[in-house]
This record gives structure tokens, sequence and C-alpha cells, in this order.
């Protein structure tokens, strides 16, 4: 995975590109609108920014169509948290519809299916956008920055963890035809971060990545699910980074970052909400440095600035390449377990 953007060139909308634009809010559509983090999350996002109004939405629980919403001519872009393995077919759907895409992540199980669906919203002209919605929050943010202002001196390792006890085997998660997996639910909040900071300090390619995993039993198909994958990825300058998603362990958010002058730790990492509005600096002579004031809404802002880009007010922060990128990662992962 190259990182392919820095997020230091990201530019936001402004208040004056609001009022110079005529901003009408972005109609949305859902389909999956049953789904958790949809219900919990992203549609309350949508409810409560002015720049987005909610205008359909279908679940194949309450026996709704998916195709109505694709074709209802108010719907411009549509909001997609279904199952990670039906993304690809829905994504394809909704870009020939000519509508834009937020897309639940991960956007697709394989470098192939995530290549075929930023191709086809490109052939379109529609926004793709994953909806991974971590680096939305000003926590994040400021991390980043410190990083690649050199706050922590020359950066040595990165250290990240998502783990939680899942024991409803009727979830998707479980299920391979649909796309489960500790590596696909959870991969994208614990690798990102490794190449976002690995990249602020212009470490853009790794030397090497690895993993091993713990698997499900296989089916009749002889599919199976992993349920904890951990890792390792080298950067040339020196840089060391390890990984571990988990099904099957007690509930850890950790991002720890080190470098010679300083180390930042944050709890809470990858779901970050209002309260989480502090970053402590722990120096190389034993003080501290405290930076307050930043929480925030990481689905509000997600939201937010998909329909900054959708309305030509900024530029993507994390463009369809960036999450190809990501699914070839991801693919190197399995490959170096041994898996297909």
């Amino acid at each position: 995975m190259t990182a392919g953007h820095d997020e230091r060139t990201f530019r936001p909308a402004t208040a004056a590109d609001v009022a110079a634009s005529s901003w009408e809010p972005v109609r949305f559509g859902v389909i999956g609108a049953s789904s958790m983090v949809a219900r919990a999350a992203v549609v309350p996002a949508i409810e409560a920014t002015p720049k987005a109004e909610l205008v359909a939405s279908a679940s194949l629980a309450a026996g709704d169509d998916y195709a109505a919403v694709l074709a209802d001519p108010a719907v411009e872009a549509v909001y997609v948290p279904l199952p990670n393995g039906m993304h690809r077919e829905w994504v394809e759907r909704c870009a020939e519809a000519g509508k834009h895409v937020l897309c639940e992540k991960p956007l697709a199980l394989t470098g192939a299916d995530a290549r075929a669906i930023a191709d086809a919203c490109a052939a379109n002209d529609v926004v793709l956008l994953e909806a991974y919605m971590t680096p939305y929050h000003p926590r994040s943010v400021a991390l980043r920055d410190l990083v690649a202002a050199g706050r922590l001196g020359r950066l040595l390792s990165v250290r990240s963890v998502f783990t939680f006890p899942h024991e409803e085997p009727a979830d998707h998660r479980w299920h391979p035809l649909l796309g489960g997996g500790a590596l696909a639910d959870l991969g994208v909040y614990v690798l990102s971060p490794l190449f976002d900071l690995a990249a602020a300090v212009g470490q853009d390619v790794p030397t090497s990545v690895t993993s091993h995993a713990v698997v499900t039993e296989p089916d009749e198909d002889r599919r199976c699910v992993d349920v904890t994958t951990a890792g390792e990825v080298r950067f040339p300058g020196g840089l060391v980074t390890t990984f571990e998603c988990s099904f099957d362990a007690p509930e850890a958010q950790v991002l720890e970052v080190t470098g010679t002058e300083g180390r930042i730790r944050l709890e809470h990492a990858f779901t970050p909400d209002q309260g989480d509005d502090e970053l402590v600096l722990q120096r190389r002579d034993g003080t501290t440095d405290v930076v307050p004031g930043l929480g925030g809404d990481c689905y509000r802002g997600m939201v937010d600035h998909f329909c900054a880009v959708v309305r030509g007010l900024a530029d993507a922060k994390r463009p369809p390449e960036v999450s190809v990128a990501f699914a070839e990662l991801c693919d190197r992962l399995r490959s170096s377990q041994g898996q297909p």
C-alpha cells in the first residue's frame, strides 16, 4: 500500500466556500438502512447536518426495494452499509444509476473488486468515498500534524490494536460469502493509521508485510473467516509497525506512536467521540504536553466532507485510490498467511 496522497494538502470546505456556492443539501438515499452503523451513527449524522437531506431509504428487513432508491430521481447520493460481500454489486449499480456513493468500509474484499468499483464510479462521473470516519475526528488530525511536525522526533514504532469479543453467530461478520472476518471488519482501523503516520514522515512504501491469522473451522465448502489477524509492517526508514484485530479477545482500542523524543498513546483510538478531546505527549525527559479541545463527531465530519466533495468544494481526503491500495494490502496480508 502506498499513500498516494498527503492529507496535509486536504482542503476542507470553508464558510466562504459555502456562502459563495449557494450550497444546497445533498439528497441522500440509504440501502441497507437497518444495519447497526447506519441506525446508530451515519443516518443520524446525515439527519443532523444542514449539508445533507435524507430523502429515501430501504431495508430488506422491512421488505423494501433497494432498486427503488436508485431509481428515485430525488436521490443524488447513496450511503451503502450492506454486508461487505455485497458492496461491489450495489456500488456499481449506484454508479450506473448516476448516484454518488458513500460506501461502508471496507470498500471491497479484494483489490480487484475495489479497482472495479473505483473504475465504475469514475466511468459514470460519480463521487466515491469509503465510509471510514476516524480521520475526520479532530484528535486524529492533530496526531498526524504532531508527527509530521517532528514533535515525537524520529518515528520508531506504531502499535495498533482493535479487539472485542464477538459472539453472535448469525451476524454477517461470521459468514465467508458476506465478507466476514476480523481483518475485513477491523482492518481499516488498525492498518490505515500505520500508513498515514508513516506517510507523514515521508515513508510511503513498506519494505515488508507479514501477518498471521486464527481462522474458524471450514464450512462444507471449505470456506472460513479469520477470528484474529495480527502482523507487522516495516518501512524503509527503520519504522516498525504492528497491528492486531480480533473477535476473540477482550475489548481494546489502542494506538501507540513512539519516536525518539516522545510517545502518544490513544485509548478509544478508532471510534472517538466528543469525550475524546485531548492528546497527551509523553516527552523523553518524563514531562508531558497536553493538547486539549479536540472533541468532535467524526461521523458528522465524514458526511459533511462527502457533501463538500459532491458539491465540488473540497478534494477527497481519502480518495478511491487509497481505498484500492488498502484492499490490495489486505490481499498481500492474506497471501502471507497462505490464504487465497
